[in-house]
């Protein structure tokens, strides 16, 4: 098969994951080729694509922070494959390392035993950045395990044999992204996994709800957990969200939280909830800015206080990052024997901490063909010393010598090599494995598969903690397809039937809110620019639509989507023109609602169903690339408009259909009504405030920004007259273009809204919907009441733009409310009415 030609053995010095020494394939690599040159159509190369475009949808590969939308990893379809024999020893010997990491951690942040015994230099402790002396439990009580969660990287020498690389106990990340490479594989290979014996990973993840559980303070007979993050620009923040989701715990931030009483409460509409368990993916310094970091607004005041009145555990434990460091490795065969009282299974590389006499000799002899990497601070990338400049290297020489308690050294590793797709061969690629382990009970338990990662840069070392470069999936093979692990029953809790629940966060519910009005604004300036576009693509502009145009750039103007030189411009000039061509690459408008919708959706990935994600992530990117791409043309742009505004119909149908009519959606359809409320006083009625005004242009201008040009002639066929006009725009509660229709969704959602909360918001819109009836019923009489700029106008105008101020006056009510929860300001020595109370 031609995808397999360039299939090759490995150089000598590395073990092959592929091929024997006989150059004869493994027999646990068999199947697999098997499958590979059986595949269809456009095989391997067409499954890989299909596997990338599913990663893509879920934002598995995509970093908020990277403004450049390039995906931080890749993924390879080969797997790493570990046999049954192989397993059993691997998963003793991991389980054997998390417990002698979390018996240290217990001792070090407790009697500190191993350091009187100098079984382990104090400076590792006291001047490792990870050792949190805050969190050190001399008096109140420990914590149940410090170390609930645990990941390793680990590589196979050129002799067969596993050597730990690097431990992994401060927030060991991964294993969200091993979860979801498995399920996208499984769709994108799924004849691989129906005939080979692949190990699940589902039962591990119910298993580890469970014992999160048990790692909950044992006073507590239903415990509430939650994800712990520091939010959506964490490099990890898929695997946070996808965590909570398949825990089925809330996601939260360090500004949901409130330490009071020793207890930690989350902040919710209908008041605060306590929280017993928190799974943390935020830095331990981060965590807390009364004991910890003063600069944090990431953490929780008073959490460490909290943890150590048993009334809120941690997974893990605050500065369990304390045995990162490598430096610990040349002491743990030791450790572990006077700990456990066995010898350490699962060994590591061998490592010299340059504090010690004899191996800072040692290293400082062979210096030229070894790697130093710093190891109690917060560098710890290698020094590859081999490749340095005579004057770096001695730089580095003096740096040692100075302070050498913090520097490692170790000999370069040659990891082994496993099978990796280049897009049209298997080529052989260096490999680390990652592997997870969780805490269950008394013991621990093992991911039967894991992430592998092929090492970036020039040494296996460098970026541990990260992953990035190219991933693949870890199949451990069972003996046959017979050999499946039946997870066990969950917990069973007694819970109460509860459909209007308000325990929805007030960051989440800021969100979804601010979410809405974004959504809409994006709808409403698209619909304003096609207007726009559709008329000046016509061809010659005549009287008319010169007449219309000249409103449309006020609008435009005042929507701030193009340069006022360009907007108020006579449009028949070149300057209108190719300032509405450039409104794609314009640093305003359209590219800051876009952005606003994906920092928001970014945030609320945890609340919405996987085709809501896709939505507001690729699906969106495509939209906006297909706008950027329009630059300098007024028909791809008139086209990618017209894809924004379906863009929107889709996101809202999805919302409308598939989401839940709770708090969350109450929200997110609230400010979308404020939002289009302002559109319709605003730009809709906009041409109506222009003075002097063209009354034929205001009305079709108004009917067509609110998509209501169709019902009118239906209505009245097509005879334009400001009374039915108004009416439909503005009264009519039937059309959901209306301001009515605004009007009294907005009442309904803040009546539910102050039922499920408790707090009620202010009628601030109470009698705008009558005062505009009477306004619109001026327009009723003869044309020449009406006709000229007279009273019936001057109401109008003067109604309309009292309606925007009191959407914005209601907006800062609900902020105030639901999201800051700051009382309404009050006159110095008034009184609150007996209503408000």
């Amino acid at each position: 098969m031609e995808s397999l030609r360039g299939l090759s053995s490995s150089p000598a010095s590395a073990y092959d994951e592929l091929v024997t020494g006989q150059k004869s394939i493994r027999y646990h690599w068999q199947g697999i080729l098997s499958v590979i040159r059986a595949l269809p159509g456009g095989g391997l190369s067409e499954r890989v694509e299909s596997a990338r475009r599913q990663l893509e949808e879920s934002g598995a590969t995509f970093n908020l922070l990277d403004d450049r939308g390039k995906p931080s990893w890749t993924f390879d379809p080969l797997p790493f494959v570990i046999t049954p024999d192989e397993w059993p020893a691997l998963e003793a010997g991991l389980i054997q390392r998390a417990r002698l990491l979390d018996a240290m951690l217990g001792d070090l942040y407790g009697p500190q035993t191993l350091l009187a015994e100098r079984l382990l230099p104090p400076m590792l402790v006291h001047a490792n950045r990870h050792f949190l002396r805050a969190c050190r439990v001399t008096d109140g009580r420990p914590p149940v395990r410090h170390l609930g969660q645990y990941a390793v990287d680990l590589v196979r020498l050129s002799n067969g044999r596993w050597h730990v690389l690097a431990d992994h106990t401060e927030m060991p990340s991964g294993v969200g992204y091993a979860l979801e490479i498995r399920r996208v594989l499984a769709r994108s290979l799924p004849e691989a996994f129906r005939s080979i014996p692949v190990r699940h990973l589902r039962p591990f993840v119910d298993r580890w709800h469970n014992a999160l559980e048990g790692l909950a303070p044992p006073d507590v007979a239903l415990p509430s957990m939650a994800v712990l993050t520091p939010g959506s620009l964490s490099a990890t923040y898929f695997e946070h969200v996808y965590l909570a989701r398949a825990l089925g715990v809330p996601l939260v931030e360090g500004g949901d939280l409130v330490a009071r009483d020793g207890e930690v409460l989350i902040k919710t509409l209908a008041g605060l909830r306590p929280v017993h368990m928190l799974l943390r993916r935020l830095d331990s310094a981060f965590a807390d800015p009364l004991e910890l970091r003063a600069d944090s607004a990431l953490g929780v005041t008073g959490l460490v206080e909290a943890t150590r009145t048993g009334k809120i555990s941690l997974a893990n434990a605050l500065g369990s990052g304390l045995v990162e460091t490598p430096a610990v490795m040349p002491f743990l065969e030791r450790l572990c024997q006077h700990v456990l009282g066995q010898p350490l299974q699962l060994p590591s590389l061998d490592v010299w901490w340059l504090g010690e006499p004899t191996a800072y000799a040692f290293a400082m002899a062979h210096l030229d063909s070894m790697i130093v990497r710093p190891c109690l601070g917060h560098d710890r990338e290698p020094i590859v010393v081999g490749m340095l400049e005579p004057p770096q290297r001695k730089a580095l020489e003096q740096r040692i010598a100075a302070q050498p308690g913090q520097f490692v050294a170790q000999y370069p590793v040659a990891p082994s090599l496993n099978p990796k797709w280049d897009g049209r061969a298997l080529v052989p690629s260096a490999v680390v494995l990652r592997c997870f382990v969780v805490a269950d009970g008394d013991g621990y338990r093992v991911l039967p598969g894991g992430l592998a990662r092929e090492p970036a840069g020039d040494t296996a070392l460098r970026q541990l903690g990260r992953l990035n470069g190219t991933l693949k999936d870890v199949w451990v093979l069972a003996e046959d397809a017979s050999d499946v692990q039946i997870p066990t029953s969950r917990r069973f809790h007694q819970l109460a039937v509860d459909r209007g629940s308000a325990d929805l966060q007030s960051r989440v519910a800021d969100n979804l809110y601010w979410l809405g009005r974004y959504i809409e604004r994006l709808d409403n300036d698209a619909r304003l620019l096609r207007t726009t576009a559709t008329r000046v693509t016509q061809g010659v502009i005549g009287g008319r639509e010169s007449v219309e145009l000249r409103m449309l750039g006020k609008l435009i103007d005042r929507a701030n989507l193009m340069p006022p030189s360009a907007a108020l411009a006579m449009p028949e000039s070149a300057v209108f023109q190719q300032g509405l061509m450039a409104v794609a690459s314009e640093r305003r408008g359209l590219a800051t609602v876009f952005d606003n919708i994906r920092r928001l959706g970014g945030t609320l990935r945890d609340r919405f169903s996987p085709d809501m994600t896709a939505a507001v992530g690729p699906v969106m990117s495509e939209v906006r690339n297909r706008l950027l791409n329009a630059r300098g043309n007024l028909d791809p742009l008139l086209a990618a408009l017209d894809d924004i505004v379906r863009f929107v119909a889709t996101l809202s149908g999805l919302a409308q259909e598939n989401m839940t009519r709770g708090t969350g959606w109450l929200f997110l359809d609230l400010g979308r009504r404020i939002e289009r409320g302002q559109f319709v006083l605003g730009s809709a009625l906009g041409p109506f405030q222009q003075s002097p005004i063209d009354w034929d242009a205001a009305m079709r201008i108004a009917l067509e920004l609110c998509d209501s040009t169709i019902t009118y002639r239906t209505r009245y066929l097509g005879q334009l007259q400001p009374a039915p006009v108004l009416d439909l725009v503005v009264l009519d509660d039937s059309n959901p273009r209306a301001f009515a229709f605004q009007v009294r969704s907005i009442t309904n959602h803040l009546e539910r809204l102050g039922r499920a909360s408790g707090t009620k918001v202010p009628d601030i819109l109470a009698s705008l919907d009558t005062d505009l009836g009477r306004a619109v019923q001026l327009f009723s009489g003869e044309e020449k009441s009406w006709r000229h700029e007279g009273l019936a106008l001057a109401v109008l105008r003067e109604i309309a733009a009292d309606g925007q101020e009191r959407l914005e006056e209601l907006s800062e009510a609900i902020t105030r409310a639901y999201f800051s929860h700051v009382p309404m300001a009050q006159a110095v020595g008034s009184m609150p009415s007996l209503a408000a109370s």
